[in-house]
This record gives structure tokens, sequence and C-alpha cells, in this order.
């Protein structure tokens, strides 16, 4: 019993690592490449199929990983930069 919640576990947190390394490509991807370029779609609808996947099994994004704290800086700067 106590295996299956370990093994559990390690597929949440494998699960949200994977979704913070495909925001974070999806960001770096908007700031080098553009929203419209085919590769920034393509990890678009990678990242949102990921999302997809966390929501029905109703995990939610880490967003202590550095992956994420990365993606949000990103955001917060092109926020600032487009705002100020």
């Amino acid at each position: 019993m106590i295996k299956d919640m370990m093994k559990k576990v390690d597929m949440i947190k494998t699960i949200q690592l994977a979704e913070a390394k495909a925001w974070l490509a999806l960001k770096e991807s908007q700031v080098k490449n553009g929203k419209l370029n085919s590769t920034t779609r393509d990890l678009k609808e990678r990242w949102m199929t990921l999302k997809g996947l966390m929501g029905s099994l109703d995990i939610e994004s880490d967003v202590e990983l550095e992956e994420s704290k990365i993606a949000l800086g990103i955001m917060l700067d092109n926020f600032r930069i487009s705002v100020f």
C-alpha cells in the first residue's frame, strides 16, 4: 500500500516537472521567436496537452519548481516591459 502511494507521488512529481519544463520552453520561445512562430505554437500545444492531463488527474502545477519560477520571471519581465 505504501509502495502504491509512493508510485503515485512519483507520477505526480514527474508530470508536474514535465509541465513546468514545457511551460518554460514555451515562454522562452515566445520571447525569442514570437507568439506566431511554428515552434512556439508546437510548444504551446505540448504544454496545453500536459495541462489537460493534469486537470483530468486533478493535479496542480508546482510553482516551487525552478522551471516554474524562471517561467514566471519571464512573464513578469515581459509584463514590466509592455506596461512601463
